[in-house]
């Protein structure tokens, strides 16, 4: 690469959705990054007015194919709060599981069909060798794991149906959480490789400082707990919108947030860096043995970070299922009510908002969600800023390839945000 220097990344690769960016160089100082989200705008909160606060959380399941089952409780939880429904402690398991299973499943995806790659030097995994094949086999087989335990909960796999606003539809049986538990154990083998195969690659030389949020409790959970920030600062999940401030970035079409002004970043490093302390065993057993640094200021180490949540989520399910005898509860019959209602969960990428406002009649008058890419975009564009002059010395192919990495390992959604890689250079006159 060249001191000087306007260059365009576009159609960015082994992603979701479709993203690009421009930067311009001057004596090798980035004078212009613009990472740029160019999908239309979905109208999520659109397609929920008018409609029945019934009917919501399985509409805006959805959203998403990665996440349905965290649009899906996020939703739940927060028609709940609106309609001041408290639910009970197998209810409140039972998503627990869901959501963890969600991120077991989410991770692999990302980690070997989309991250790999790049570290084993291949196009995609349909140009892994013979004896690379066996991560595929891995990669699905915890998928598989994790899946047939949604399936279990959910009735299905994507956009399940039996989690409702105040309970379930249809609880499991005991014999089948039985059988998801040793399923669980059995795949703990490859998730512990899949630690030491993400910890071993040569990670580029690259740290920033910045703002981490995600949810806190007592134990490493997902759907409960007021937001921590780096900073010290603990926020509830109903004044989310009065500390996290919304901007329209004139060049992309996804909203962006900003904490006191400034980029933050959401998603499996910061619940890490923020909460390592309260991961089960095993996960901290493997970050001392393979002397992985936490807190850590790369976003490269976000890879690392999921690989360890895959972990986490395993054990702390076999742990609730063992310990989850079902009980026949009956889903209660929620009459209309006024009031508005936020929900906040952990989607595998990150801080998940929903919000809600119910009139007398039951349908919906206002909706507000936030997710968390939309959240991760500027924070990516400042890490950019300063990573790209790093990478002068590379030619521009090997240059393409640090920068979409960087990007990938932040595991970004660009669908779920909008309410990279032909490039084309030119070298300025």
């Amino acid at each position: 690469m060249h001191k000087d220097e306007h260059f365009s990344l576009h159609d960015i690769t082994k992603i979701e959705g479709h993203a690009s960016l421009e930067v311009l160089l001057k004596s090798g100082i980035v004078e212009k990054c613009e990472f740029r989200v160019s999908e239309n705008h979905r109208f999520f909160e659109e397609m929920c007015l008018g409609k029945s606060f019934s009917e919501i959380p399985l509409i805006v399941s959805r959203i998403c194919g990665f996440c349905c089952s965290s649009h899906l409780n996020t939703a739940v939880k927060a028609c709940e709060n609106a309609l001041g429904l408290e639910v009970s402690e197998q209810t409140k398991i039972l998503r627990e599981i869901s959501m963890n299973m969600e991120h077991l499943k989410s991770h692999v995806l990302h980690l070997y069909m989309l991250v790999l790659p790049d570290y084993l030097q291949r196009e995609s995994v349909l140009h892994f060798n013979e004896k690379e094949h066996k991560h595929i086999h891995d990669a699905l087989d915890i998928k598989k794991a994790a899946t047939d335990v949604l399936r279990i909960l959910g009735a299905r796999v994507y956009h399940t149906v039996n989690s409702r606003i105040g309970g379930f539809s249809l609880l499991p049986f005991q014999e089948d959480i039985e059988k998801a538990s040793k399923e669980l154990f059995k795949i703990r083998k490859k998730v512990l490789s899949a630690i030491e195969l993400f910890s071993s690659f040569k990670q580029p030389v690259f740290e920033r400082q910045t703002r981490y949020a995600a949810l806190s409790s007592q134990k490493y959970e997902l759907m409960q707990g007021t937001i921590k920030i780096s900073d010290g600062a603990e926020i509830q999940e109903k004044d989310f919108l009065e500390h996290f401030e919304e901007k329209v970035i004139p060049y992309s079409t996804s909203k962006d947030f900003f904490y006191k002004g400034s980029e933050y970043m959401v998603g499996a490093l910061a619940r890490i860096n923020l909460h390592r302390e309260k991961l089960c065993a095993e996960p901290k057993k493997c970050i001392r043995d393979l002397k992985l640094k936490f807190p850590n200021h790369s976003p490269f180490f976000n890879n690392i970070a999921q690989a360890l949540e895959m972990l986490q989520c395993i054990d702390s399910t076999i742990e609730l299922l063992d310990s989850l005898k079902i009980r026949q509860e009956p889903l209660p019959k929620t009459l209309p009510k006024e009031g508005k209602g936020i929900g906040v969960c952990e989607a595998p990428r990150g801080l998940l908002f929903h919000s809600y406002s119910i009139g007398s009649d039951g349908l919906i008058k206002k909706a507000d969600i936030v997710v968390p890419t939309s959240q991760n975009n500027r924070n990516t564009e400042k890490d950019l800023i300063d990573f790209i002059p790093s990478l002068l010395n590379l030619k521009k192919p090997e240059a393409e390839l640090e920068i979409e990495k960087l990007i990938r390992a932040y595991d970004p959604c660009i669908s779920c945000s909008t309410h990279f890689l032909k490039v084309k250079w030119k070298k300025l006159k």
